[in-house]
């Protein structure tokens, strides 16, 4: 339970009881899904407390910046850092500086405020087939498990880096377990699109994966975190498509 609540402390801002415990660390991404769980429900539950005083596009802003705030900013980080990194087109070595830099240039402040409209917008335009919940957790649990794509496929390059050991510790058994919880939440949540959007983000980390080690050689955590916020704006990109409808959440069983 100490590796469970390890993932909610490093990936949230939601105050836990954690025991230092480097291995229990190491340990902890096997929970990332059900950490998306949580911050998935934690937004919806915010959106509506406030869904009956502001207009849509107010309420998209709000739900939003609870949503930055709950991650502290941190995956919205490394995402800029890894814009101003690749963006710049060094070599290896500079690429890897500017990226621990923490100072943000052009590249990271446009890629960071890209996002940020993105998921404003998104959250706004939400047709009422794709209710916020059903959009949000999927979300939420989509990017964290796309983490551990990453993590298992990919080397990581960093001697010191926040993501040391865990990729050793990130065993098939714990593997498998993670992509079994997040394939039950999806398909719990979106039926049959379950398979598009599990497609959809699949390819996106292949492919980004494979050119970042093409040109860094692995992978470090600032790529990790834009990862995260990536595969969360495809996945609320596609359920704004036209004609993509999962409904409202449905207890009855799918057969």
């Amino acid at each position: 339970m100490n590796s469970f609540f390890h993932a909610i402390g490093f990936l949230s801002r939601i105050p836990v009881p954690v025991r230092e415990n480097r291995d229990d660390w190491e340990k902890s991404p096997m929970w990332y899904p059900l950490v998306g769980l949580i911050l998935g429900a934690l937004i919806t539950l915010f959106d509506m407390l406030i869904a009956g005083w502001f207009p849509a596009f107010v309420r998209a802003v709000m739900d939003a910046a609870f949503w930055f705030f709950l991650t502290g900013g941190l995956h919205l980080d490394g995402l800029m850092d890894t814009a101003d990194g690749l963006g710049a087109w060094r070599d290896r070595e500079r690429t890897l500086q500017i990226m621990k830099d923490s100072r943000v240039g052009a590249m990271g402040v446009l890629a960071g405020v890209l996002s940020i409209l993105f998921k404003v917008s998104l959250l706004a335009s939400l047709p009422a087939a794709n209710p916020l919940a059903v959009s949000v957790i999927a979300a939420t649990v989509l990017g964290r498990t796309a983490v551990l794509g990453m993590m298992y496929a990919f080397p990581y390059i960093q001697e010191h880096g926040t993501g040391t050991g865990m990729k050793e510790k990130l065993t098939v058994r714990r593997f498998l377990f993670a992509l079994l919880c997040m394939v039950i939440i999806v398909i719990f949540l979106t039926r049959w699109w379950a398979g598009v959007l599990l497609g959809a983000a699949a390819f996106v980390v292949l492919c980004f994966g494979w050119q970042v080690t093409k040109r860094l050689g692995g992978c470090t955590g600032d790529v990790y975190g834009a990862v995260i916020e990536g595969i969360e704006i495809l996945t609320l990109c596609i359920l704004v498509v036209p004609g993509v409808s999962v409904h409202a959440i449905d207890l009855a069983p799918p057969w």
